[in-house]
């Protein structure tokens, strides 16, 4: 839901950078939490595996975004060190936009194998307007860094944490059904070279 939300606020003229660097941080929290609830879990089949492979790669997009509209909303201010504190939100978004590139490649490699997909959402455009912002403000204030390089290796501050808006309801499966105790109830899982047999059969009839 909020990965909708920032994707409808980031096209929309009357949303703030205020609000869509919420929605981001906001978005960190939730795949992030997502991912620590499931690598407590057994994970130990190839489809847990693919999917903590997934909420990592889209953590990592959601941290990029968040990086990089942390750094607009800090380069609204006038002194030098919201500048180079932009700069660096800005650089540290290019970098983990390439870990997230990185991220999902491991994720479509994962078996069982998937293709990989084309940016969508709000990344369609951030993969491009990352590393095009980053690059035009390091030209702006690349003067800054050479003044007091100390002080900008230091200066990547920390995202800031929002009160989560949308809370989960508790919710408990229901219990099994006694059914699927029996054995001969167990779904089958056919081959490929069986189900292609299967399909020439009932065509040939």
């Amino acid at each position: 839901c909020v990965e909708i939300q920032l994707g409808l606020a980031s096209e929309c003229e009357k949303a703030t950078l205020s609000v869509k660097r919420r929605l981001a941080c906001e978005q960190v929290s939730y795949f992030s939490k997502a991912h620590y609830c499931l690598s407590g879990c057994d994970t130990s089949d190839s489809y847990g595996k693919k999917l903590l492979l997934f909420l990592k790669w889209k953590c990592m997009d959601a941290k990029a975004v968040a990086y990089y509209y942390h750094a607009l909303v800090l380069d609204k201010g006038s002194e030098p060190t919201n500048h180079i504190s932009a700069v660096c939100c800005l650089s540290a978004a290019d970098d983990i936009l390439a870990e997230s590139k990185r991220a999902c490649l491991s994720f479509c490699l994962a078996n069982p194998i998937t293709r990989v997909p084309p940016p969508w959402g709000i990344m369609k455009n951030m993969h491009k307007k990352i590393p095009d912002v980053a690059y035009k403000k390091f030209q702006i204030y690349g003067h800054l860094f050479e003044q007091d390089k100390k002080s900008a290796l230091q200066s990547l501050p920390d995202l800031p944490e929002f009160p989560l808006s949308l809370r989960p309801e508790d919710y408990e499966f229901p219990g099994t059904d006694s059914i699927w105790e029996n054995v001969d109830c167990q779904p089958q899982i056919q081959s490929l070279k069986e189900h292609l047999e299967d399909e020439t059969e009932e065509s040939s009839k």
